[in-house]
């Protein structure tokens, strides 16, 4: 087998090797990454603080209920009392009276508003709660696949790099190193199967010249791409 031959096999491994490492790189960024537990959990506190703020607005509105439910109690005696008996002062007693009952009433409104809130805040705490649980399960899942395929990726780019070294150890020298320039600027496609009197790589039509060249031992470059040619 040529060297032009084995440059294409050579090829087929360090487009393998590429792709491996690239997606060893993927999965190692991955490792230890918990954003999404600490995403979770920021969602979870959030909903702690606004139970939280429920629950003062809560006891907020119970307060101020009970205030008002004295002072409506306190107004109440006075004017059921039978002891003020001036007309006007009955009057403004009735009409503070009427205003406190209205004020109370939407006090209570409000109390209600809050207690639905806090139970709705209360549940969705818990739905948080749930899913952080979740999230940290399937992190920890994700996080064993992860180290599972990066083990697999290494072993698998250890056995292509020893298999690299055995074929690469085939190859002449210099075509070694016409192979490892071209690879460096070519994004490692430089080597191309000649077939049907063209290039695989470029495409293009090879001459008579190059065609009789490709059939001997000796490295021939497309003369168009110049992409080391082989052939089977």
């Amino acid at each position: 087998m040529n060297d032009s031959k084995k440059l294409s096999q050579l090829q087929e491994i360090d487009l393998e090797l590429v792709s491996k490492r690239e997606t060893l790189a993927n999965v190692q960024s991955k490792i230890g990454d918990n954003s999404p537990v600490k995403e979770t959990a920021a969602t979870l506190e959030q909903a702690r603080q606004w139970l939280a703020q429920m629950e003062k607005a809560q006891r907020s509105a119970e307060a101020e209920s009970e205030d008002t439910g004295a002072k409506r109690r306190e107004v109440e005696g006075k004017l059921y009392s039978g002891k003020v008996t001036n007309i006007k002062e009955l009057g403004s007693l009735q009409e503070e009276f009427e205003q406190i009952k209205s004020k109370l009433k939407q006090v209570d409104d409000r109390v209600l508003e809050v207690m639905g809130e806090v139970d709705a805040a209360h549940k969705s705490l818990s739905s948080q709660e749930q899913k952080l649980k979740d999230v940290e399960t399937q992190w920890r899942l994700e996080q064993d696949r992860l180290a599972g395929e990066s083990s697999i990726l290494q072993a698998a780019i250890a056995q292509l790099d020893k298999k690299r070294g055995t074929l690469a150890a085939e190859i002449t020298p210099a075509s070694l190193k016409v192979y490892e320039g071209l690879r460096n600027i070519m994004q490692g496609k430089v080597v191309a199967k000649m077939e049907q009197g063209k290039c695989r790589g470029c495409r293009l039509s090879l001459s008579v010249h190059e065609l009789k060249r490709v059939r001997n031992p000796n490295l021939v470059q497309c003369s168009s791409c110049h992409r080391i040619l082989y052939m089977d």
